[in-house]
């Protein structure tokens, strides 16, 4: 009798490897793949370990993850394919709060790993669960996202090492910070080439490279954790965005310049007025909107209404519309301070909407389009939901456990205001918080890290906010431009190096008085000509930047945000995690602010070639600090070689008073080394938002720029340092010009039609 080739422990083997387990002595080990990334678990002798690699590189080492801040006794694999690796785990019975006395029977769970879009994900829901606590070894990988406000110790660095960071949102950091900056997110990039996100509104805590590991707790029995991976934060937030759903859309008067007044005393006259005599100054604006008080009520407020200052609504929203082309928003908040109009409020001297109840949020909603909506208001401005909120009060919805009150009522209160604005205007409208939390990115057109100082401190803290807003996936984020807690008229360099910074931001909202309305203005009359010169020519350059700013801004669930800090870009690049100053505006322009008194600042440029935005001839060389010269007049800039942006007066607010130009959209080309090329998605806001790619590529001796079909007048500017011998357009030749002392050629044509520009070299640019 022959002997079989195969025994049982071979047979065995071949069946862990058909479903990805091996064994090795007492350990077992399974792993799953997304693209070169490896996820290995390991329940060697019963602990568990769970690390992701890349090319040998370790991105993440999960030493443990805790239940009710219990370790596990026993972790085992108990099932694995290409899809997902099964654990169960065997805890305490002490694990569960509430077990009785007698009973000893083990608490077990099942710990799920799959692939998703982007990454994997990790779940556990055990039903006795209340608290969730990961340990992450330290791998010296540099943690931003997590908190719009300066955490730890007021530091401007955005990144969190040493930090121990609160995800709920509240204003009680605004004793110690700059500002009542509450944006909040249970979403970190790591240094490494991933981003976590705990899919939960219960409060979290973070320690990030405390005792050599990363602590990640949150106030939930469920465990909903994903990891997304990308050579950086635009990459790595389109798996984010699949998930949540993509950013708001922005229309394109919500991204040109802002104007409000902390308190109109004045009433619906002295926004006309404000209106009118800047626009007799050629001030362009495109929309303008009123902070409280401006309603009958508790607080200016609690009617919801037009009070008597501002009566006739209708007559006067119809004018900033129809004569000035500019929309008009309102300052709202779910808080009544002491009222109860509705069904259902909060106990507490806000006396917050229960937005858990259906009648209330109707009958709010309902309130909202009678006493606003139907007058032509189109967007608001949200505060509150940070400041003294009710955690322990009752609410409709009994199921909500107070530790996710804070961070769902921001959500919901978000969603509330979005579902009512589009349902009467559609996705014509904005909506701007100052509290946020992540999952409200569908909701919420951009955040403002509010009420900061009127001061230099406040204006650099502002723009630090900006930064961690960035990396936690909020795409637009603007300022009060020049302060809001301090005096109405401010110095000139404060106020417009304010003006220079808010300006390149996504919402360029610009406060023109002090905090209350006191003191004297800030508007531009109030000051010198020069001053007012320089004022509007920011403005003007703001909306030349709309085009651009429309595109980004509707394009971020593939781009990511639309002011980007330098680690978002180069996240392997250690000289960028303390950047806080510097930020992209899309892939081309790179954007320094002087954050302080003076009229230069070092700025650090990353690797590459670069060139001076106003003076094309200059040019740089990046992955070095280079110290510039900044004028009073100036806000320094610079465009990155191979790249693609562009500008335009397609949208023109109140500005159509004066300007009759026809729209024109020019395209401005940087080339890079011969054999590159590179692309911009242009969306097209007068084409049903239609994405339209225009893209560059450059040989030794040619260089084509291809521009689909736009209906507007076209100029193209493209950076050579030598006259092109010929250019042609679809084949044939077409005229140009070229500016020796800029090295700019330009060409301008208006056919609405696919077109192909060649142009011919002698040499490399």
């Amino acid at each position: 009798m022959s002997k079989s080739p195969f025994n049982l422990s071979s047979i065995l083997a071949c069946l862990a490897l058909s479903t990805g387990i091996t064994d090795s002595a007492l350990a077992r080990t399974a792993t799953l793949k997304y693209h070169e990334i490896e996820l290995k678990v390991s329940d060697d002798n019963g602990k568990f370990s769970l690390s992701v690699s890349d090319e040998n590189k370790t991105k993440l080492d999960i030493e443990d993850i805790a239940f009710n801040y219990r370790k596990a006794q026993n972790w085992e694999i108990s099932d694995s394919n290409e899809r997902y690796i099964s654990l169960t785990a065997t805890f305490s019975p002490n694990a569960e709060f509430y077990r009785t006395v007698t009973d000893n029977e083990p608490r077990n769970l099942q710990l799920k790993i799959s692939k998703v879009d982007g990454g994997f994900r990790l779940h556990a829901a055990p039903e006795w669960g209340r608290q969730v606590t990961l340990t992450l070894k330290d791998l010296n990988d540099h943690i931003f996202g997590l908190t719009e406000g300066l955490q730890p110790d007021n530091r401007l660095s955005p990144d969190l090492r040493d930090a121990v960071v609160t995800v709920d949102v509240n204003a009680e950091e605004a004793s110690v910070h700059e500002n009542f900056a509450s944006a909040h997110s249970a979403f970190y990039i790591s240094s490494l080439g991933y981003g976590a996100f705990f899919d939960t509104f219960a409060r979290g805590t973070y320690g990030i490279a405390i005792n050599g590991q990363h602590r990640i707790h949150h106030d939930t029995g469920t465990l909903d954790w994903y990891l997304f991976f990308g050579d950086d934060g635009s990459e790595i937030h389109q798996a984010y965005y699949s998930l949540i759903g993509k950013p708001k859309f922005v229309p394109a008067w919500g991204l040109g310049p802002v104007g409000w007044r902390d308190q109109n005393d004045g009433g619906a006259k002295e926004i006309i007025d404000d209106i009118d005599r800047l626009s007799a100054m050629k001030m362009p604006f495109t929309s303008w909107f009123v902070d409280r008080p401006y309603s009958d009520g508790a607080h200016g407020w609690s009617e919801m209404n037009f009070s008597q200052k501002f009566s006739d609504p209708a007559d006067w929203i119809g004018k900033i519309r129809s004569h000035y082309n500019m929309e008009f928003m309102t300052w709202t908040t779910p808080a009544f301070f002491g009222a109860t109009p509705f069904n259902t409020h909060l106990d507490g001297n806000f006396s917050y909407l229960d937005v858990t109840d259906d009648t209330s949020v109707a009958s709010f909603k309902s309130s909202l389009v009678k006493k606003q909506l139907q007058y032509g208001v189109k967007g608001h401005k949200i505060d509150r939901a940070d400041e003294r909120f009710p955690v322990y009060e009752s609410w409709q919805d009994e199921t909500i456990p107070p530790a996710q009150r804070r961070n769902l009522y921001t959500y919901l209160m978000a969603k509330m205001h979005d579902d009512v604005l589009s349902e009467h205007w559609g996705k014509d409208q904005v909506t701007f918080v100052r509290s946020a939390i992540h999952r409200s990115q569908p909701y919420v057109s951009a955040i403002w890290a509010g009420d900061p100082r009127t001061t230099w401190e406040g204006l650099r803290a502002n723009f630090a906010n900006a930064a961690r807003s960035a990396f936690m996936g909020f795409p637009v984020w603007g300022t009060d431009v020049g302060g809001y807690q301090g005096e109405g008229f401010i110095p000139e360099d404060l106020d417009l190096r304010w003006m220079q910074a808010g300006s390149m931001a996504g919402l360029f909202e610009i406060k023109l008085d002090g905090a209350g309305g006191e003191g004297r203005d800030r508007m531009p009359w109030q000051y010198d000509e020069d001053f007012q010169d320089t004022f509007r020519a920011i403005l003007e350059d703001r909306m030349q930047f709309i085009p651009y700013l429309y595109s980004l801004a509707n394009s971020s669930a593939q781009n990511g945000a639309l002011m980007q800090p330098l680690a978002y870009k180069h996240l392997q690049n250690k000289q960028t995690y303390d950047i806080w100053d510097t930020f992209y505006v899309g892939d081309a322009i790179l954007v320094a602010p002087v954050f302080e008194p003076g009229t230069k600042r070092s700025v650090y440029l990353p690797p590459g070639e670069w060139r001076d935005f106003d003076a094309p001839q200059r040019r740089f060389d990046g992955g070095q600090r280079i110290l510039v010269e900044a004028p009073l007049t100036t806000l320094p800039r610079f465009v990155k070689a191979n790249s693609l942006f562009v500008t335009g007066n397609l949208y023109q607010g109140n500005r159509q008073l004066w300007q009759n130009d026809a729209p024109t959209l020019t395209i401005h080309a940087f080339p890079g080394e011969s054999g590159s090329k590179t692309h911009f998605t242009y969306i097209d806001g007068f084409e049903n938002d239609q994405p339209k790619v225009i893209a560059m590529r450059h040989s030794s001796n040619s260089l084509s720029v291809e521009v689909p079909a736009i209906d507007a007048e076209k100029r193209i500017e493209i950076v050579l340092r030598k006259r092109p011998d010929a250019v042609k357009i679809n084949g044939e030749d077409t005229e140009f010009s070229y500016q020796q002392d800029a090295q700019l050629l330009i060409v301008e044509y208006s056919e609405n039609a696919p077109a192909t520009m060649t142009i011919s070299l002698t040499d490399a640019r």
